[in-house]
């Protein structure tokens, strides 16, 4: 088991809850919660990660969601085809009963860029899985097209692959961080709070660094022979003090439901 111990205080937003709250040290983000990007200057692994070059995460979508009543949820996703994106329920597309989501936008090509691309989607085009913390939402029209702006490949049916011990990127909404994907027994045993299922995929925060941030749904790719695929959505980040893995929906584990849920093809 992996211990770090810090003295950090800081202020992080919560992308599953509406509005901010002061975190000590001595507590994690909860489950299904992620921290703004920083960096504790008493935590040798922690890092911001690396600035991405233009058209560098092609699929990678920033998603608003707009509550009735409330603020704003923010959180990312991944786009699989021109009309639908990748992301998790539990912080993004679903909301408490007590919550009424008005609709949602998508930006395409990271937010704020001349090339960006922002398309609303309807709260009744988005579709929850019934169990896990997964979820689709349609695009009000299909995105244009461009070196910017890509579908990204999913798993093959035939992709029985664990990827344990391969070099994961994960991609947030300004920066990207590359660590070591290890086997779920190993993110249990690391994890005081989680218990890593086949519907679940870990990345060891002890191999490429702590990144501090990312947001939930944010994408975790792998790249083989034939490009790169989109295999895990993170829907468990942690205070980068306690150096926790970061956990993510395996995407491998619910292509049936994709398939079933979208205009999504899987080769096998």
């Amino acid at each position: 088991m992996k211990i770090f111990v810090s003295v950090v205080l800081c202020i992080v937003v919560v992308a599953a809850l509406v509005g901010s709250i002061v975190a000590s040290d001595v507590e994690p983000l909860a489950d299904d919660s992620a921290a703004i990007p920083r960096v504790p200057a008493g935590n040798r692994l922690a890092t911001d990660g690396y600035t991405p070059f233009s058209g560098q995460f092609p699929f990678h979508a920033y998603l608003e969601v707009a509550i009735v009543n409330f603020s704003s949820i923010v959180c990312a996703g991944g786009l699989i085809t021109p009309s639908y994106i990748l992301t998790v329920a539990s912080g993004c597309l679903k909301v408490s009963d007590s919550q009424v989501i008005r609709y949602g936008t998508a930006a395409l090509a990271y937010r704020n860029y001349p090339w960006e691309q922002r398309i609303n989607f309807s709260a009744n085009a988005i579709r929850l899985h019934p169990t896990e913390n997964i979820a689709l939402t349609r695009l009000d029209y299909p995105v244009t097209l461009n070196k910017y702006v890509q579908p990204i490949r999913l798993p093959k049916l035939s992709d029985s692959r664990t990827y344990v011990n391969m070099e994961g990127t994960h991609v947030g909404s300004y920066r990207y961080l590359r660590n070591q994907v290890m086997s779920n027994a190993q993110c249990t045993e690391e994890h005081p709070y989680f218990n890593a299922t086949d519907a679940h995929i870990c990345t060891d925060r002890y191999i490429g660094g702590a990144f501090c941030g990312g947001g939930l749904g944010s994408p975790l790719t792998i790249e083989d022979g034939n490009g790169v695929v989109l295999i895990g959505l993170a829907n468990k980040i942690y205070y980068c003090e306690y150096n926790y893995p970061t956990g993510y929906a395996r995407v491998s584990s619910f292509r049936n439901w994709i398939q079933s849920n979208s205009d999504y093809y899987f080769d096998y």
